[in-house]
């Protein structure tokens, strides 16, 4: 590896630890106590370094949104991979579901900064920006169109259908990770198991396609 390959590793490096330190910092203590010096005494560098890579406060937090919803697409993907090619959308769909379940009891911190940082919605990371970047919704809408091609899914809104899965799916996780659902999901397994009965409810209403008007 030559000098300069491995200062861009090292940077690399520098600039991830920067970002997990922001994010355990704003799950644990909320936007308030975000600031250049509290990231520098967590990660033992000075201030300034921090600014070498992130010009204020505001930057540092949309990057630890962003690369959550990263890590999120990637979870989606794993579990898109393990469905059998003849999957139809539905399965898709479900897949989908599970994933941000998944994401969301593993890596908690990110979770948390992603859906209840106030500033976190002005980000733009659920949906589509400008640019060819895929994003985990953008996947989610892929798989209900799939659906409605192949006749898994009953309806005619893709776009909703997708929020539909998405309000049913993060509202058990926010439940699960408040921990609401001791009794009934006392822990992981328990409650993926929970998920997975969910999304396949669902699954039946949409398949006989009995959403709402204009799904």
């Amino acid at each position: 590896m030559g000098i300069v390959e491995r200062r861009e590793r090292e940077k690399e490096a520098l600039r991830a630890r920067i970002v997990e330190a922001a994010r355990d910092l704003l799950s644990e203590e909320g936007l308030d106590a975000l600031s250049m010096r509290a990231i520098a005494e967590r990660i033992e560098y000075s201030p300034a370094t921090i600014y070498l890579y992130f010009r204020d406060k505001e930057e540092l937090t949309s990057e630890v949104i962003r690369e959550g919803f990263r890590r999120m697409h990637a979870v989606m993907m794993e579990e898109l991979a393990a469905l059998p090619e003849t999957a139809s959308g539905a399965e898709q769909y479900g897949a989908t579901g599970r994933a941000y379940a998944r994401f969301a009891v593993e890596n908690t911190a990110f979770f948390r900064v992603m859906f209840e940082l106030p500033s976190a919605a002005r980000v733009n990371c659920p949906r589509r920006a400008q640019g060819p970047e895929e994003t985990s919704f953008d996947r989610v809408v892929l798989s209900v169109e799939k659906g409605l091609q192949d006749g898994s899914i009953q309806g005619r809104n893709a776009q909703h259908i997708a929020l539909i899965g998405w309000g049913l799916v993060h509202g058990l996780t926010s439940l699960y990770l408040s921990g609401h659902l001791v009794d009934d999901a006392p822990d992981q397994a328990s409650f993926m198991r929970l998920v997975d009965e969910a999304i396949g409810k669902l699954g039946v209403g949409l398949r006989n396609g009995s959403t709402s008007p204009g799904n």
